[in-house]
C-alpha cells in the first residue's frame, strides 16, 4: 500500500480549447503542475514525473505558443524540485522509481537528478517517441533531447520499459498505455488504503473532462482520448488528473491517499 502525495510547484492560464477539445473558445482557464511522491508501507519512496527543471528554458517555447498571458509562473527560487523534495524530507539519491506519464518537459526534464533511480516508460511510448510517424511530433525542447539521450544512454540499465497492459510493474503499481495527449502517455494504477488510485496522465488534464466526456484539445489523437476516459470512468478509482486545481481542494495539503 502507498501513500499519494502531489506537490504544487507551477501554475499557468491557457486558453480554453486546449483544455477542452473545439470548446471554451472565448475562456481561460487555470492550470496547475504537479509532481506525486509515492510512500510504500516499507518506507520506498517513488516518484511519479519529475516536474520542470528550469522555466526560463521552456518558456520561450510556452510564450511562442500561447502569449504572455500563458507564461509558467514557477518561482526558481522557491518552487525548484530539490527544494520541495527537500521539505519533504527526501533525498533524490534515495527515490527508488520514478514513473514516467509521458516525455514532456513537464514531466520529465528533471530525471538526472535522481542517481539511483530506476526510470518506467511505456515502450510502446518509448518507441514511437525514438523514431516517430513524424518529426513534429516531438519537437525539441518540449521533448528534451538530453533527457531522452540520457534515458537511451547513460542510464539505459536503469531503464524499465513495460507493455501496453503491466498490471504488475512493482508490488502494488500497474501501468497501460493510454496515448492521446502524446503518443509516449501511459496511465499508472497504485493501490493504497482508500483504494486503487489511477494516474491518467495528461491524456485527462481536468476532472471535469472526465465528469463530461469531453476529452482535452491538446492531443495528438482524440480517439485515444476518449478511450482512455471510458477506461478510467469503468474503474471505480481514485482519479487524480495532472494538472487540475481543483485536485488541492479535493485533497488539501495534497494527501490524495494516507497510510
Amino acid at each position: 500500500m502507498y501513500e499519494i502525495k502531489a506537490i504544487k510547484y507551477c501554475e499557468q492560464t491557457v486558453p480554453g480549447p486546449q483544455m477542452f477539445f473545439m470548446s471554451r473558445w472565448d475562456e481561460w482557464l487555470e492550470v496547475d503542475f504537479y509532481f506525486f511522491i509515492l510512500r510504500r508501507d516499507d518506507g520506498q519512496v517513488i516518484l511519479l514525473d519529475t516536474g520542470v527543471r528550469d522555466v526560463d528554458e521552456i518558456q520561450p517555447l510556452v510564450v511562442a505558443g500561447v502569449g504572455q498571458k500563458g507564461r509558467f509562473r514557477m518561482d526558481m527560487d522557491r518552487q525548484n524540485i530539490p527544494l520541495l523534495l527537500r521539505k519533504e524530507g527526501i533525498d533524490p539519491a534515495d527515490v527508488a522509481y520514478v514513473l514516467i506519464s509521458h516525455l514532456h518537459y513537464d514531466h520529465c526534464s528533471n530525471v538526472k537528478l535522481f542517481p539511483n533511480a530506476r526510470f518506467v516508460l511505456s515502450r510502446t511510448g518509448w518507441h514511437l517517441t525514438l523514431d516517430p510517424p513524424h518529426p513534429s511530433l516531438v519537437p525539441d525542447i518540449l521533448f528534451p533531447r538530453d533527457v531522452i539521450a540520457y534515458l537511451a544512454g547513460e542510464a539505459r540499465d536503469r531503464l524499465i520499459l513495460v507493455d501496453d497492459e503491466a498490471p504488475d510493474i512493482l508490488p502494488g503499481i500497474g501501468a497501460f498505455y493510454v496515448g492521446g495527449h502524446t503518443m509516449c502517455c501511459q496511465a499508472f494504477t497504485v493501490e493504497t488504503k482508500q483504494g486503487t488510485a489511477v494516474f491518467p496522465s495528461d491524456t485527462i488534464f481536468y476532472y471535469e473532462n472526465l465528469e463530461k466526456m469531453h476529452p482535452i484539445g491538446l492531443a495528438v489523437d482524440i480517439k485515444q482520448c476518449w478511450q482512455a476516459m471510458e477506461r478510467v470512468r469503468s474503474m471505480d478509482a481514485i482519479v487524480v488528473p495532472p494538472h487540475d486545481p481543483e485536485l488541492l481542494r479535493r485533497y488539501p495539503g495534497g494527501v490524495v491517499a494516507s497510510l
